[in-house]
């Protein structure tokens, strides 16, 4: 059985990660919507543009998640085949 290349914590992060990160993506962009509706348009602007922040944080967190799954599967079993 060999070290795996990942620590388990990390992989665990990604996948929060890529769950939460659009539920945020989401609620930030109601508000901002919200705020602009009210009349609050830099409020609005501002908010927008750390939606655009989090959408790029979610794709590079998906990139990296993939990577991880993609070396764990290219690495192999951990246990020999025994008959």
């Amino acid at each position: 059985m060999h070290q795996p290349q990942f620590p388990r914590r990390f992989g665990l992060a990604l996948i929060a990660g890529a769950i939460l990160l659009p539920v945020c993506i989401c609620v930030t962009l109601g508000v901002a919507v919200l705020l602009e509706g009210m009349g609050d348009i830099a409020g609005g602007v501002v908010l927008r543009r750390i939606v655009l922040a989090g959408s790029v944080l979610w794709i590079i967190d998906l990139v990296c998640l993939l990577l991880v799954l993609a070396i764990g599967t290219l690495r192999g079993p951990d246990e020999p085949d025994e008959p």
